[in-house]
């Protein structure tokens, strides 16, 4: 039977209901006591990845929920600060989390079983008991409601709650009380299903992640529950109608303006939602069937993957941790890409080796279920197929290129182009990254932390949105300006069996105040001689000032006007400035994490020996011989 593709084909309402009445309501995942639980449970890999949330979870037994007070939901508004909130909101859901899986992997016979299920028990009905399972910062613009509460507003975690709650019937159905069930399953159906078909929400028609994964909680959580297929039919219409939007947001190489955080976030959960749509309608109607930028879509986060589990992290997006591997286990199977099955099993062993994460955001009862149950049988074995190639996306202007040198060293080197209106957008427009053995040398700083000036006019007060924050320079005081006018376009791309060349001109992404009639960069990566070039190339209308910078995750020690280094650990980046460059000074810029702890970044600033209205600057990033000695590295 062939697939039909719920976005593409033209089906009817009617059409729609006749497939769902042909397939009775069936769970995503297996429910508590079957045997795929088993089988996990005996896993040596999966006993060590869960034993420290096991640990965590009976001890939270008898403990409290953190509870949401109504001077936390009034906080955001106050103050413009999210964190304060959301620790304590998924801090619940992290407990429910750790309390679920302990479940799902424990034997009947186990003295703590009766203990983690009246814990899973209560713990749910506290999250399904929130007045509003949308976040205060998603509701803040409702002038009114000053509380920050506001039941029927589906945001991204009401959606993921309503996600949630379904899949904890499907999973728990069989020993949780009737009553809780017939609660959870009326709200779904007034709060969420009904609502959603009622309201003209913004995220229905938006072109990023909000689309997707508020459609896969709603939608998701309505395949799970819903019996009634003219109901479903019709929700499933109206997500035909705009999940169409989600797509358009990438673009037709399959790149993601966003960066790969926020792709593995929207097209993750819109991955999940195709799962969930197969599953309940027997494999007859997907998101996947037949349609050639979904897949290539599926193969941006992979080609944005770096060695040591890092990302390139244009954008708002963080560096480290690599790409799910339940997520990858899944490409792997459906685009039958077998270096992604590799990719995961690699991102599988890494998370063994560290360990989870038990304050991730979402450590929750979705992740920890899916990473539970696909953890390879055959973890072990040797990896086969080819890592990850050298890539451009031509209408993302990005670039991706990764090397071995003659010492063994891995160069991971990517740089872009584009405008400085994308989505999650920083004013970066000819910028790069730089590792070297999986440790980042020239850096982003990607996602800061998320407070309400943020997201409005604000925003490029921001180091980590601004030009200063990026290896850019500043032309006659002036840093590139926001908006789609200021933008770059790609001048050279060319791959080599040794190296890649890049070229930029971002001319076009500065202010006229700049008075810059040329600002062109060129990027040449060498792969066997482990060597960086930059060169960037300026006609101004005036020379007054000019200084460009690399960001750098260590600070650098100038040796002399053309010389600096950085000591990393186990080795030396050396940065020699090109004719006609000079080293200026080391600055250190502060700036606030995504989890809100204080961070700084240093800046090495270059400017020309001689300015002149036409003029030149450039850098040689390379490895010194040898490693360092113990003394070198530790400064003892």
């Amino acid at each position: 039977m062939r697939a039909r593709n719920l976005l593409s084909d033209d089906l009817s309402l009617q059409q729609l209901e006749e497939i769902l009445s042909r397939h009775p309501k069936r769970p995503l995942l297996p429910s508590l006591g079957e045997n795929e639980w088993r089988r996990a449970a005996n896993d040596r890999n999966v006993q060590s990845l869960i034993a420290p949330l096991r640990e965590m979870a009976l001890a939270e037994c008898d403990v409290p929920m953190p509870v949401l007070t109504d001077e936390l939901y009034a906080h955001f508004k106050q103050t413009g600060i999210r964190l304060n909130f959301e620790r304590e909101y998924f801090e619940r859901r992290r407990r429910l989390g750790r309390a679920a899986i302990s479940l799902l992997l424990c034997d009947k016979q186990d003295p703590r079983y009766d203990a983690l299920l009246a814990s899973v028990t209560a713990k749910l009905t506290d999250i399904f008991e929130e007045v509003s399972w949308a976040l205060p910062a998603h509701v803040h613009w409702h002038d009114a409601d000053v509380s920050g509460k506001e039941p029927m507003q589906i945001d991204l975690f009401c959606a993921e709650t309503a996600n949630l709650m379904a899949e904890c019937l499907d999973l728990f159905g069989g020993v949780l009380p009737l009553a809780l069930r017939q609660r959870i399953r009326d709200r779904l159906h007034k709060m969420v299903f009904e609502n959603y078909l009622a309201t003209p929400f913004h995220w229905k028609t938006v072109t990023h992640n909000w689309n997707a994964v508020c459609h896969q909680g709603v939608v998701g959580a309505a395949l799970s529950q819903v019996e009634d297929a003219s109901l479903l039919a019709s929700m499933l219409l109206e997500a035909r109608k705009n999940l169409p939007y989600f797509l358009q947001g990438f673009t037709a190489d399959g790149g993601c303006t966003e960066g790969v955080g926020y792709w593995s976030y929207g097209f993750g959960w819109f991955t999940r939602l195709n799962e969930q749509l197969e599953t309940r309608t027997g494999g007859e109607l997907s998101l996947f069937a037949n349609n050639e930028l979904v897949k290539k879509i599926a193969r941006f986060g992979p080609r944005m993957a770096l060695s040591g589990n890092k990302l390139v992290n244009f954008s708002d997006n963080g560096a480290e941790g690599g790409i799910s591997p339940s997520l990858l286990a899944y490409f792997a199977k459906v685009l039958e890409e077998p270096r992604y099955a590799d990719l995961a099993a690699e991102n599988y062993r890494t998370l063994l080796a560290q360990g989870m994460d038990k304050g991730a955001e979402r450590c929750d009862v979705f992740l920890l279920g899916r990473l539970v149950l696909c953890l390879p049988a055959d973890l072990d074995r040797t990896l086969t197929a080819k890592s990850e190639e050298d890539c451009y996306l031509d209408k993302l202007g990005v670039l991706v290129a990764r090397g071995t040198d003659a010492n063994g060293h891995r160069w991971d080197f990517a740089a872009k182009a584009g405008n400085n209106d994308e989505h999650h957008n920083h004013n970066d427009c000819g910028n790069f990254l730089l590792n070297i053995d999986g440790r980042r040398v020239v850096m982003e700083i990607g996602a800061p932390e998320y407070v309400h000036d943020y997201f409005g006019p604000k925003r490029y007060e921001f180091l980590a949105a601004r030009s200063l924050g990026h290896s850019l320079p500043v032309i006659n005081g002036c840093e590139q300006s926001a908006g789609a006018e200021f933008t770059s376009r790609v001048t050279r791309c060319e791959f080599t069996d040794d190296g890649a060349c890049f070229g930029v001109d971002a001319t076009a992404a500065y202010p006229p105040a700049a008075k810059c009639e040329l600002f062109k960069r060129s990027y040449r990566l060498f792969k066997r001689e482990g060597r960086l070039e930059i060169r960037d190339e300026f006609v101004l209308q005036e020379a007054g000032q000019l200084e460009a910078a690399l960001v750098l995750s260590q600070p650098a020690r100038l040796q002399d006007p053309h010389c600096a280094v950085v000591d990393l650990d186990g080795f030396r980046v050396r940065i020699s400035s090109l004719a006609g460059t000079v080293f200026d000074r080391m600055e250190t810029h502060p700036y606030r994490e995504r989890g809100g702890r204080d961070a700084v970044i240093y800046r090495l600033v270059m400017k020309p020996e001689f300015l002149a209205e036409e003029v030149s600057l450039g850098v040689v990033l390379s490895l010194e011989d040898g490693a360092l000695s113990t003394k070198a590295r530790t400064g003892k």
